[in-house]
């Protein structure tokens, strides 16, 4: 296993994407939960998960498989009609790492390379940076599970940001609705979405999920987002460092955090101590006409 502060070897991988698997999976069935006639679904399949929300769904994806050695191709097949069936692609979310039989059966496939993300990981028992300096008008605080108006704030702030001006993605599910129900069926007891405000106006927001893979707790951090108008004023850097502090505190020793190479979000992770585990490109195969 990797020692604090050096690269990300296999073993170290497994559990970074065994965790966004597992926290991934648990999104999705608290999804199924709260919307029990849309015909959401998790198979799991080669170690990892497909989550399936609908047809053509953006979140729709498969996370984690192939780390664990070769994937049944029968079982294999069993997901592409899932999604296929549907008219929805098959997204896949390859970790380099993965057995090298899994990826030469997704070329024989042909899937093919639609988008690249970086993963940075890093470590929590070396120390944290300090908190970034805010303006006194900005205030952070964990979204409480019984707080439906800060649930909704949270959501429309995501939405709001990820679509960075253009039009909000239409996702078959609330996905603050769903977050907060994820977070309440697994005791309510962690954070899982921190709000930011301006003087009281909803600014950004950001998710975190905390899992225990073998004898390691992995924090993996996602769902950051700040509204245009609010950019350039620590916003995103802080709830960074706040996730990083609840996770600590949680006990965790790895945080995971993926982004776009080169992007604002990258730049602002180095800042926050990560470093670039792996690049993993996201492969593709879309139903047949």
């Amino acid at each position: 296993m990797t020692a604090p502060g050096h690269h990300c070897d296999a073993s170290l991988a497994r559990a970074l994407e065994s965790a966004e698997a597992f926290s991934s999976r648990a999104f999705c069935l608290a999804a199924a939960d709260l919307y029990p006639d849309k015909g959401i679904r998790a198979v799991d399949v080669g170690g990892g998960v497909a989550k399936f929300y609908g047809p053509s769904d953006p979140i729709n994806s498969v996370k984690g498989v192939g780390l664990n050695g070769p994937v049944n191709a029968d079982e294999w097949s069993a997901v592409e009609l899932l999604f296929h069936e549907s008219g929805s692609p098959v997204v896949v979310d390859l970790c380099p790492f993965a057995d090298g039989s899994f990826t030469a059966m997704l070329s024989e496939r042909a899937y093919t390379i639609a988008a690249f993300e970086t993963v940075t990981f890093r470590s929590l028992l070396d120390p944290l940076p300090g908190s970034p300096a805010m303006q006194s008008e900005i205030e952070l605080k964990v979204v409480s599970l019984s707080d439906g108006d800060a649930i909704a704030a949270w959501g429309r702030v995501v939405d709001v940001g990820f679509a960075d001006g253009g039009e909000p993605m239409r996702f078959t599910v609330d996905i603050a609705r769903v977050r907060a129900h994820m977070a309440a069926r697994e005791g309510g007891s962690r954070p899982s979405m921190l709000l930011a405000t301006v003087r009281g106006e909803p600014a950004g927001g950001a998710a975190l999920s905390i899992t225990d893979v073998g004898d390691l707790r992995i924090a993996h951090m996602s769902g950051a987002a700040v509204l245009p108008q609010f950019r350039k004023r620590g916003i995103q850097s802080a709830l960074t460092s706040a996730r990083l502090r609840i996770a600590r505190d949680a006990g965790v020793q790895y945080a995971k955090l993926d982004v776009i190479a080169g992007s604002v979000s990258h730049r602002n992770a180095e800042r926050a101590g990560f470093r670039v585990a792996y690049t993993r490109p996201q492969v593709v195969k879309p139903a047949p006409k």
